[in-house]
C-alpha cells in the first residue's frame, strides 16, 4: 500500500532545513539558555520560584518569537519562489 500526502504532487523536491534563518536560531538558543541558566541558578540558590519561574516564562517567550520569525521568513521565501 502506498499512501500519498494530500499536497505531495506540488512539492518540488527541494529539501530545506527547518532552521535556515540564523536570527531565529540565535533567539531560540538564547531562550533555551535563559531557561537552563535560570532553573540551575534557582536550584543552587535554594530559591527556585524566584529565579526559575520567570526564566522559564522569558525563555518560552523568546522561543515563541523565534518561531514567529522563522514562519514569517518561510512565508516570505515561498512568496518569492511563487513570483519567479
Amino acid at each position: 500500500m502506498d499512501f500519498k500526502v494530500k499536497d505531495q504532487e506540488r512539492v518540488t523536491g527541494k529539501i530545506s532545513l527547518r532552521n535556515d534563518n540564523k536570527t531565529a536560531l540565535t533567539i531560540q538558543g538564547l531562550g533555551a539558555f535563559i531557561i537552563i541558566a535560570g532553573v540551575l541558578y534557582g536550584i543552587f540558590n535554594n530559591n527556585i520560584w524566584v529565579f526559575a519561574f520567570p526564566s522559564i516564562v522569558s525563555g518560552i517567550v523568546l522561543i515563541g518569537f523565534s518561531e514567529i520569525i522563522r514562519l514569517l521568513h518561510e512565508i516570505n521565501e515561498r512568496q518569492k519562489n511563487q513570483s519567479n
